[in-house]
Parts: structure tokens; sequence; C-alpha cells
């Protein structure tokens, strides 16, 4: 239930984007399970990758949340032209490893979440 509440909470935002009329996109809700004395500079570590992420082809944007009741927590919301985008800026992540500094706030590997519109 807290799940589906986040995620109805999350894409609102989406809603007054300067996405063309009618085009669908591609959403994902990224979760990051981190030492919940470690979010603080895993926020601000993850707000300095952000800046390639949405320079990458096919990033139409993303964005950092929390939820005050899981400080254990923290989501990106993207946005994509397609999956193949999304998936290709992964495979590129992992590739160049220019991620790895992220490890020491994680208590666990990254859920992908991708949303559907109805």
């Amino acid at each position: 239930m807290r799940m589906t509440l986040l995620i109805a909470a999350l894409a609102i935002p989406m809603l007054g984007c300067a996405s063309a009329p009618g085009k669908i996109t591609d959403k994902i809700i990224v979760e990051f399970t981190v030492k919940p004395e470690t979010r603080p500079e895993f926020i601000e570590a993850i707000h300095e990758i952000l800046i390639d992420t949405r320079a990458f082809d096919g990033c139409l944007g993303v964005t950092v949340w929390t939820n005050e009741s899981e400080d254990n927590k923290v989501w990106l919301l993207e946005e994509w032209a397609t999956r193949a985008h999304q998936e290709a800026y992964v495979n590129w992540r992992s590739e160049t490893g220019n991620t790895s500094h992220l490890a020491p706030f994680l208590a666990g590997g990254p859920r992908f979440l991708w949303l559907e519109e109805h």
C-alpha cells in the first residue's frame, strides 16, 4: 500500500512536463536502500552524478525523493524517451564504473520499478 501511494505521488509532478502532448514516455522509479546514517551524503553524491544522467541521450528528467518515515530509502524518478535509452544508460554506468563510490552508502542493490500509465 505504501509503495502504491509513493508511486502515485511521484508521478504527479511529471504531469506538467514539457513532453509533447500525447507522447508516451517511459518512467521508472529506482529505489536505493541506504544506511540511514549516510543518507545525506548519498543524496549529495547522487546529485553530482545526476548531471551526467540528465545529459545522457534520451533522459527527459530525473528527480531525487525521500520519505520522512523511511530513513533508509532514496528514490529516483526518471523519465526517458524510451526504455532502451534507460537501459543504454545503465549499461554505460556499469561499463564505466563511475558509480562505484556510492557502494559505502548502500545496504543493498537498487530496485527498478517501471511504471505504466493508465
